[in-house]
Parts: structure tokens; sequence; C-alpha cells
């Protein structure tokens, strides 16, 4: 964990009080005013104020539990450094998504990671504008670089073993730094995998079953069908195995349409973005959920054992010790079957009424499924 240079402090100082105890909800509350305070308090600009913007929805069908704006600036008078153009990420519209969010507390999470966490991982992550949070009214909001015309991954399409292994070395080189780390625990906000925060899963679960299998029952068959179902009773057990050291941070939605490629020379080829999921546990979880349900089932068959070796070796070279690959291996077959929780969970519960939506929860359910018959990842099943 680098530090942080003094230079870029500014960057990352927490913004404890909104804007004059105001918290925009969505896109069509920000206004030139609010957008100039906000980049203001956190030194972006000093002098030039937001004379007029545009806002565009974006990633719609990408993200389903937040709300992303393009929002492009013009000012009153150039500054150096000021952004032309940022990302505005709000809490879903849709009431049934936004009540996940909140629930989980995402929104909460992924705003104290850009201003607690961000600017000591070894990962590149967009830079923090402003960020603010009424908890208590259920409003937040982020104020983010924007890295276009970086490309972002497309999970639907996958992606190539190239693109694959970078993700891979970066994940486990970001992972590595926080291997038992004392400053692991001091993060108390970021709960463990096995908080009670995250159990309750067992009971959303149990909630989505009987609308999933209305909307994605013809996906399961015969001992499928009845795997699927007797993990609704172990979730619990399962967070439990995965909280045991050792430990490190998880991404906890490390996909393809969370990465960014590509960089100005001379920078990270790979930005991680949406840490709203992030909690602490046994970090292949990350690379189980990668290949699980964003490599196509053919891809992930002929390179997983590679690219699990390659996680597994950058672990060890850099001071991870008593993490065989066996274990690793273990761990990474309880996670594959794991990630069915996700799928039940968003497709029994989420609104996914957009196109892209409703095919990328297909995608993931039924390169899922693959993988956890391919591994025989029904055996790591408590009891």
């Amino acid at each position: 964990m680098a530090p942080l240079p003094s230079s870029d402090l500014i960057w990352y100082l927490p913004s404890l009080v909104s804007i004059s105890g105001s918290v925009p909800a969505a896109p069509g509350e920000l206004t030139g005013e609010w957008l100039t305070q906000a980049l203001r308090e956190t030194g972006t600009i000093s002098h030039a104020a937001v004379e007029s913007f545009d806002s565009e929805t974006i990633g719609q069908g990408v993200g389903l539990i937040g709300e992303l704006a393009r929002v492009s600036l013009r000012y009153d008078r150039p500054e150096a450094g000021a952004p032309s153009s940022l990302i505005a990420k709000f809490p879903a519209s849709a009431p049934e998504n936004r009540e996940v969010g909140l629930h989980f507390r995402f929104y909460e999470r992924e705003i104290r990671f850009y201003e607690e966490i961000a600017h000591r991982v070894e990962l590149r992550t967009p830079r923090r504008y402003y960020s603010a949070m009424d908890v208590d009214a259920d409003r937040y909001v982020l104020l983010l670089e924007d890295l276009a015309p970086n490309r972002v991954g497309d999970q639907l399409a996958s992606c190539s073993l190239e693109e694959a292994e970078l993700a891979i070395r970066h994940l486990a080189q970001f992972q590595a730094g926080w291997w038992e780390s004392p400053q692991l625990m001091e993060i108390d906000w970021m709960p463990l995998v096995n908080d009670p925060v995250n159990t309750s899963a067992e009971e959303s679960y149990q909630e989505a079953w009987e609308p999933f299998l209305e909307r994605f029952g013809d996906k399961l068959h015969g001992p499928m069908l009845s795997l699927a179902e007797r993990l609704g009773n172990n979730v619990a057990r399962m967070l439990d195995g995965l909280a045991h050291p050792p430990r490190t941070i998880i991404h906890g939605d490390y996909r393809l349409d969370n990465l960014v490629f590509g960089a100005p020379q001379g920078q990270d080829p790979l930005a991680v973005i949406d840490w709203q999921i992030s909690s602490r546990g046994r970090g292949v979880f990350d690379v189980a959920y990668f290949m699980s349900t964003n490599l196509l089932p053919e891809r992930r068959r002929a390179s997983e054992m590679e690219l699990l070796r390659v996680y597994h070796h950058i672990l060890s070279e850099r001071g991870a010790r008593g993490y065989t690959f066996e274990q690793c291996l273990r761990d990474y077959r309880a996670c594959t079957l794991f990630c069915l929780v996700y799928c039940v969970i968003s497709g029994g519960t989420l609104d996914l009424a957009n196109e892209r939506g409703l095919a990328l929860a297909i995608a993931m359910l039924e390169r899922n499924l693959a993988a956890i018959a391919d591994l025989d990842a029904g055996e790591m099943l408590p009891g």
C-alpha cells in the first residue's frame, strides 16, 4: 500500500458535511451552483465556476444498483486541471433495486471506499472529485473522474484470454497488498463477508427463490435445481467459511462491466470501478466471480487453472504465506458455487426491465451453472 503523495491529498479528503446540508438525489437535481461548490470544496477548482453543463445517463443495463450520468462541464473561465467532464453516481432509481442497495449499505460502502481506501490501493481507480451522503435521508452522491475514452469491458461479449489474465494479475497485486494486513481490521465500516448485513443474504435468497424460478427456472435441471434449492439454506454457513483467515479486500463485483481497459502512456492499463459491494474475506471469491460469470465456458475451461495459478503465484511472491494452491483451489470451487447466490438474488429481486439487464442476468446464470458443473462445486456445499 503506497503512501499518498502530499500533492494529491486534497483529492481524497472526505466530505464530512454536505454542501449546505444538500445532497442531490438524482442527476436531475444537479445545478451549476452545486457543482461549483462541490468541486471547490475538494480543491478540484479554485477560481472557475460551472457556467452550464449537460447531463447524459450512461450504463443502462450495466449497473443495476446505481444510476450514472456523464456530466459535461463548461466554466466561466479557463482553469488548469478543471475537469471537462465527470461521472455523477447516485442510488438506483428503480425502487426494488434501490432497496437492495440501502439494505446492504452498498452506497455508504462505496463512498467510504473512495474517501478512505482508494488512494491506498495498488490498483487504479477513478479520482474522487466529491462525495457526500445523508444516511437518514437515503441520499448519496459521488463525483468521479471520467475515464473516457478508455474502453469499458463488456460482460455480455466476454473478453480475450490476454484481458482475462490482465484482470487477474491486477486483482492479485491489489489483494496481496491487503493480505492479512493489520490495517484490514481497522476499516470496520467494510463488513466481513459474514457480517449480519451480509448473512441476511440467506433470507434474501429464500425470498427471491420463487420469483427467480418464474423467470429463470428453465435454466436449472435435475441435480442442479436440487443443489440450488439446498444452497438457499446454507448461504450463512458458506459466508462463515469465506470469512476465515487469510483475509483481504474483496471487490465483490469484479466483472468486465466494472473494468476499464487502456490508459494514456505511462499509466496503468486497467482501472476498476464500482466498489459498492466491497467486503473483507477470502479474496479468491473475486477470481471465481470473474471466471464463472464473465468468461465464455469454453474459454474458461481452457484457461481457468492456468489463471488461478497466476493468481496464487502473485500472492505467494508478494508475501502471502501458508496459503497453498490446494486450499486456493478448494476456496475457488466453493466461491464458484456461492456465485449462484448472486444470480438468484439479483434474478429474483431486481428490476431487469431493460433488454441488456435481462440478457446479462441470463448470461451470468448460464455461465455460472456451467462452471459449477465443470468443477463439481456442489461438493463444497456444507453438510
